[in-house]
């Protein structure tokens, strides 16, 4: 089949359908949206009106701008000493780094673990690119987190690539360094690329984070993605990066060149701007000492209505398992026309998220008050509690 094949094969996401839907219903509290309620740092549209006025407004380098990729290779120095400006590519948003990363590595029907439930665009992709991914379903009861059994029962001559994220959208897991170990070994046994999802690594609340970055000197195959969209509170400016092996760049380059020609040019210097001045490490701390605040409010309110959920270590989302066997896409429907409180339903994050919701906690506490006492009263009307 063909790429435009695979894209008619390829339907709009559960979460897209469902925001679609939301939009008739302008009072709704919105406890769905992927992203920060913050705004972004004043420093930082300061500079980038600035860097406007200064004339940085043409086309850039494919790769971006050489001191912002001088700047992201420094930050990751002390996880490999392999990463150089020349392992690092801006792109246009997360997004793009996903594309990118797996437009270089895929082939057709080549197999693409992905570990579920799990943002939707990892099974698109994959698809559009003529791969089958194949899922491997985790559980609540794990925290989200496969074992190393789990991960490798699924390896085929096919395997081509791991997706794992870390920490989790939809569920908050976070990847320690055992966790992320194990995901990088049966990697490597299956000669397979790991592809790790990282954009919400600011947002820790429990446990230790490891990024993959860190085993790039024992198993170079590993592609990191990242973005600035979360951490700035940026996502209508598009701006994320990847770090990819040595191997790929040639490939990722012309990916990159024939996609976007170039990332926006006056964002890439005013978040190196704010990268060098420590306002990003500041406002960084900031935003995640919130959202633990929130978190932590969440998970009360949620148990108090009878919910039970794995406390997220990261992110800023909730996934709180349905009493019984609700339908969660249903659930959802009714919740939205009835309560008017806007979540999404687990099984748009793929196997095992059925009988979920996702709610965001990037969202005002008197939101976060008002919308789950709304869930409570709509699974006692349902008879769910």
């Amino acid at each position: 089949m063909s790429v435009s094949d695979n894209l008619d094969a390829v339907e709009l996401t559960g979460i897209r359908r469902f925001f679609e839907a939301a939009s008739r219903f302008p009072d709704a509290i919105n406890l769905g949206i992927g992203e920060p309620d913050l705004d972004p740092p004043s420093e930082l549209i300061e500079a980038a009106a600035r860097h406007m006025r200064e004339g940085r407004n043409k086309y850039g380098p494919i790769a971006g701008v050489r001191e912002l990729r001088e700047e992201l290779a420094s930050r990751r120095s002390t996880a490999s000493s392999s990463i150089g400006p020349e392992n690092v590519f801006v792109t246009v948003g997360g997004e793009n780094a996903l594309f990118a990363s797996m437009a270089s590595v895929l082939r057709r029907d080549d197999e693409v673990v992905v570990i579920s439930p799990a943002f939707p665009s990892y099974a698109a992709i994959t698809r559009i690119f003529g791969a089958r991914p194949v899922f491997l379903r985790t559980g609540q009861e794990r925290g989200f987190v496969p074992s190393e059994a789990e991960l490798r029962s699924l390896v085929t001559r096919r395997t081509r690539a791991f997706v794992v994220n870390s920490p989790s959208n939809p569920t908050g897991a976070v990847y320690g360094r055992e966790e992320m170990g194990a995901v990088v070994r049966v990697a490597e046994e299956a000669g397979a690329y790991v592809i790790s999802d990282e954009v919400y690594e600011p947002f820790v609340y429990d446990g230790e984070f490891f990024s993959a970055a860190n085993l790039i000197d024992d198993y170079p195959r590993i592609i990191v993605v990242q973005s600035f969209s979360k951490s700035l509170s940026i996502t209508g400016w598009r701006l994320g990066y990847m770090i990819a092996p040595a191997d790929l760049t040639e490939r990722i380059q012309k990916f990159l060149l024939y996609s976007h020609a170039c990332p926006p040019t006056f964002v890439q210097h005013a978040v190196l701007d704010v990268l060098r001045s420590g306002v990003y490490a500041e406002y960084v701390r900031r935003a995640r000492e919130l959202y633990r605040k929130r978190r932590d409010l969440v998970v009360e309110l949620m148990r108090e209505e009878g919910l039970e959920l794995s406390v997220p270590k990261g992110a800023f989302y909730a996934f709180p398992r349905l009493p019984g066997k609700a339908d969660d896409e249903r659930f959802c429907v009714r919740l939205l026309e009835e309560k008017r409180v806007v979540a999404v339903p687990g099984s748009s994050y793929g196997p095992g998220g059925e009988g979920h919701i996702r709610v965001s906690f990037a969202a005002s506490e008197e939101k976060l008050v008002e919308g789950i006492r709304r869930i409570g009263q709509m699974l006692r009307e349902l008879g769910q509690t």
